[in-house]
């Protein structure tokens, strides 16, 4: 398995919910899947920061793992947990994927900005 983490840059409306899927490796590729690992994903105002304004995980039901052979996953984060934690501006992201080893093995899947805009659709 390759270690190099995909730059992605991730936009979103603060009236919607985050829904972005991704797939990880390449497609029909089963040398690695996601089976037994967990994702933790941090999202900061700057990567000098060390307190996240949001952090998202398989564990909190926000990181959802639909298939863990061909490692695909999505995000799954409400537009109120966005409008409370994140107002309009740029962030940085990070995802990582992690194992069940003792010490864990932390693998960065992807990382790159999170830009969040003013929708205009109210409830």
């Amino acid at each position: 398995m390759a270690q190099t983490a995909a730059c992605v840059d991730i936009y979103q409306q603060d009236n919607g919910t985050l829904q972005d899927a991704f797939q990880f490796g390449i497609p029909g590729d089963t040398s690695w899947s996601f089976v037994g690992k967990s994702f933790k994903m941090e999202v900061k105002q700057s990567r000098d920061d060390v307190t996240p304004v949001l952090t998202l995980s398989d564990a909190a039901g926000s990181i959802v793992v639909d298939d863990p052979v061909q490692r695909i996953l999505h995000l799954n984060v409400p537009y109120n947990i966005i409008q409370s934690n994140l107002p309009p501006s740029h962030y940085v992201h990070d995802l990582i994927m992690i194992d069940g080893s003792v010490p864990p093995i932390r693998t960065p899947l992807m990382g790159g900005k999170l830009i969040i805009t003013r929708g205009v659709t109210e409830d």
